[in-house]
C-alpha cells in the first residue's frame, strides 16, 4: 500500500494572527481525498520563521496557548499521510484555502511544497518549488496547485 501527504513551508517570515485558518486537500483524478483534507487553525498571534509548516494535509491541528511550545518556532503539526487510491494517476491537485486577509505576496514566491510519500516502509520527502503558470487563484483566498507535471514520480 502507497501513502501520499503534502505540506506548505514558509520560505521568508510569515505573520499569523488570531482565527487565520489554512486548508489543503489532494485532488486525485479531479476527486477530492477526504481522507487528506487538513486545516490549521491559529489562535494566536505570531511568526512562521523561514523553513517551518504553514499548513498540511490529513489532519487538523489547532495552534493556541495550550498548544504551542513558547521556546521552538511557530510552526503547524506534520501531515499525516493518506493512502493513495489504486487508480491510475492522471490529474494532482492540491487546493489550499487561505485566510481572507494577510496573504499580500504570490504564494509560488513565499512557500514551497513538501511532498510525503511511503511506500514498503520507505518514506520520502520531495520539495516542490511553484511556478506560477500551475496555479489557479480563485479570488478571494481559494488556490489550485497543479501538480500533474510531476506524475512520473508520484
Amino acid at each position: 500500500m502507497s501513502f501520499i501527504g503534502f505540506e506548505l513551508i514558509s520560505k521568508r517570515a510569515w505573520s499569523v494572527l488570531p482565527g487565520h485558518t489554512f486548508s489543503m486537500s489532494i485532488l486525485w483524478n479531479k476527486k477530492k481525498l477526504s481522507s487528506s483534507i487538513g486545516r490549521d487553525i491559529y489562535h494566536e498571534s505570531g511568526m512562521i520563521l523561514p523553513e517551518k509548516r504553514i499548513a498540511a494535509t490529513g489532519r487538523i491541528h489547532h495552534l493556541s496557548e495550550n498548544t504551542i511550545n513558547r521556546f521552538e518556532p511557530l510552526q503547524t503539526a506534520s501531515c499525516k499521510l493518506v493512502s493513495r487510491p489504486e487508480s491510475p494517476l492522471v490529474d494532482l491537485k492540491i487546493e489550499l484555502l487561505v485566510p481572507n486577509k494577510g496573504i499580500m505576496e504570490p504564494i509560488e514566491r513565499t512557500t514551497v511544497l513538501y511532498l510525503w510519500q511511503k511506500e514498503n516502509n520507505l518514506t520520502k520527502r520531495t520539495v516542490l518549488y511553484l511556478d506560477p503558470q500551475p496555479i489557479q487563484r480563485t479570488p478571494p483566498n481559494q488556490f489550485y496547485m497543479d501538480l500533474s507535471f510531476m506524475i512520473t514520480k508520484v
